[in-house]
């Protein structure tokens, strides 16, 4: 199985470090991000991160309002 590479665009520019954890994800919707993300050669970690940072400048370019 071929391994994705660990995506250095979200590399923290501090020490500080944060963990975040989903629980009770259900396993059809879970298989199906991994199985898209395998095709797709991106990381889970990638894929969170980078809806993250979009949806945040979504709301920032919209002048912060929804």
């Amino acid at each position: 199985m071929t391994k994705r590479g660990y995506s250095r665009e979200f590399t923290p520019k501090t020490e500080r470090r944060i963990k975040f954890e989903i629980d009770r994800i259900p396993p059809t919707l879970m298989d199906a991000v991994k199985a898209k993300a395998k095709r797709e050669g991106i990381s889970l970690r990638a894929l969170t991160l980078t809806l993250w940072r979009d949806w945040v400048k979504a709301e920032t370019q919209e002048g912060g309002q929804r």
